[in-house]
This record gives structure tokens, C-alpha cells and sequence, in this order.
């Protein structure tokens, strides 16, 4: 058992939902999956995972169920779980976006415990075969903590996270959402233009292309409809777009103009350097919804829920 839940089940088996599934078994939680595809199902099945024949099937007698198709789907599939949760259950996602699933959940299972979730985690691959056990360890993981969150099951699911490896962050779904157009969205974008760019250079480019291309273009690999999933619908993506392209054009001016690109890669390295040697410090925090979002807000995250009789204590880190 782990962090007060005893059953998963994750509706969803590709690459974040498989690897979930793996993770929980090997945190000790009896598990089972569902996947709409039959191939995806019998895959896990034929790798020793318990698979139910449907997704009503799955979560009966789950603690914690786990939405992981994709987000043009959590709506039909929260919509098909009316009815058949348990009154202590609690449900959450691993969606790139969350205001869309909060809306999604809230309408079709009114009165559930509902916690969204976003592992930052994954790869450019895809599907069952690309999942893998050790997928979370020391991954952001957003926890959603709206007005409306039961305190207590968002407790259970960051320990349940902590367990996983992972490092629950909270955060609203507004918050997630705008910063997450920044460092996924907008990536995502750039990577996209950026492999039509250069293949615009004709065949001597791509075979000249190294690090620089390879790298920067990796993520364009993956499959456009998840891409899309990822970007549409986030409200913040355009003025990410526009920050971007504003710097794009004063670069473009300043070569037009016998400038320089020096100015834009000085901040840039900056950036990216102030980024990675940044440092943290343990902090002991209070288990209230303002304190938790405030850490969230600074960039913080949790390590640990300590429970001692009725008190309640979380470890974590904060950036400083």
C-alpha cells in the first residue's frame, strides 16, 4: 500500500499512463489497466500486467484512478465513469493542460475528488513499448490545488508522486497552464519550425546538420496530434509566441543592419545558466492550500508527507 491508497487504475496505456502502471507496482499498489486499443492491452497483459476488459471494469474498487488518454478523450471517459466510483476515490490526470481537464472532470463527475496532475516526464517515443518504471524519478510532477480540492486527498496523491520518485508541485491549473506554454508549448512550437527551416536549406544543410539542428529539432518527432493537445486551447501560448518572435525580430533587424546577435546570445546563455546552477534549500512546510501554492509559485516542490497521529508535516525544496 502506498500513501493511503490500496488499487490504481490507469485508463490509458501509452507512454505516461504504462509507465504509471509500472511505477505503482513497483511502489507496492495492487494495479490494473484498460486501454481502448486492443493491441495496447494485450501488450501489458503480455508483459504480467492485470488488464480489465473495460474501463468500468478497471476502477472498480480503486482508491485512485488515473485519466491518461488523451485530452480530447477525458471527457467521454470521465463522463463513462458516472456512477461507478467509490465515495472515497479520487481521480486525477497526467494532461499537458489542465484548466481544459478540470472543466472536463467537474462537469461529468460532479462531487468527485478530482486532483489534476502533470508529470513533467516523457520522451519523444510513444505507446507501451516506451514506458518504463523509472520514467519519474526526479520529475516535476504539477498537483493541481484548486478552492474546491479535498486537502487531504491532494496529501495522499503527492505522497503517492513522492513514492513514484517524482516531485509533486502545486500549483493552480491556471498557473500550470501559463507556465507550461512557456517550457512545453512553445518548445514544441519552435521545434516544429525550426525542422521545416532547415529542411528549406536543401540537401547540403541536412547532411551539414550536427548537435545544433538534432538537438533543437528532437521533439519535432513527436506525433503532431499529441503536439497538438499540448498547445491548443492554452490561452498563454500566444504572448509566449509573441516573446519569441519579438526576439527573433530583433535579431533578424540587427543582422539586416550589420549587427550583432551577441546581445540575444548573452542572455540567452544567462538565462539558461542562472537556470541550471540554481540552487535549493530543504524547507519544512505547513499543509494549508496558500503555503502549498505560494512554495509552488517560488518554483518549489515536496519531498516527503509525514503523518504523525492527526498532524500533518511536508519536507520539500525551494529554489533560492
Amino acid at each position: 500500500m502506498s500513501a493511503g491508497f490500496a488499487r490504481l487504475a490507469v485508463l490509458g496505456l501509452g507512454l505516461i499512463g504504462g509507465s504509471v502502471l509500472r511505477s505503482a507496482r513497483h511502489a507496492g499498489l495492487e494495479t490494473v489497466g484498460y486501454d481502448v486499443d486492443p493491441d495496447t492491452a494485450e501488450q501489458a497483459s503480455g508483459d504480467g500486467f492485470a488488464v480489465a476488459p473495460s474501463a468500468a471494469a478497471a476502477v472498480r474498487g480503486a482508491d485512485l484512478v488515473v485519466l491518461a488518454m488523451p485530452l480530447p478523450e477525458v471527457r467521454n471517459a470521465a463522463a463513462g465513469l458516472r456512477g461507478r466510483l467509490g465515495p472515497r476515490t479520487v481521480v486525477t490526470d497526467v494532461g499537458t493542460l489542465k484548466a481544459p481537464v478540470v472543466d472536463a472532470v467537474r462537469g461529468e463527475l460532479p462531487g468527485a475528488s478530482f486532483v489534476g496532475g502533470h508529470p513533467l516526464a516523457g520522451v519523444e517515443d510513444t505507446g507501451w513499448a516506451a514506458a518504463r518504471p523509472t520514467m519519474f524519478r526526479d520529475a516535476s510532477w504539477a498537483l493541481v490545488l484548486e478552492p474546491d480540492t479535498d486537502l487531504d486527498d491532494w496529501l495522499r496523491l503527492a505522497s503517492f508522486v513522492c513514492d513514484l520518485g517524482a516531485r509533486p508541485v502545486p500549483t493552480t491549473a491556471a498557473e500550470q497552464d501559463a507556465a507550461v506554454a512557456r517550457v512545453i508549448g512553445l518548445p514544441h512550437v519552435l521545434a516544429e519550425a525550426l525542422a521545416l527551416t532547415g529542411l528549406a536549406g536543401g540537401p547540403l544543410g541536412l547532411t551539414l546538420a550536427a548537435g545544433s539542428y538534432l538537438s533543437g529539432s528532437r521533439v519535432a518527432r513527436t506525433r503532431p496530434e499529441l503536439v497538438a493537445t499540448w498547445c491548443d486551447g492554452n490561452e498563454a501560448l500566444p504572448a509566449a509566441l509573441d516573446d519569441a518572435i519579438r526576439h527573433l525580430t530583433e535579431a533578424r533587424d540587427a543582422l539586416r543592419g550589420d549587427g550583432s546577435v551577441l546581445p540575444l546570445a548573452e542572455a540567452g546563455h544567462a538565462a539558461r545558466t542562472d537556470w541550471e546552477h540554481r540552487h535549493v534549500e530543504p524547507v519544512e512546510l505547513g499543509a494549508d492550500a496558500a503555503t502549498l501554492l505560494e512554495h509552488g509559485r517560488h518554483g518549489g516542490w515536496v519531498t516527503a508527507v509525514l503523518r504523525d497521529d492527526d498532524e500533518v508535516r511536508l519536507l520539500g525544496m525551494r529554489p533560492h
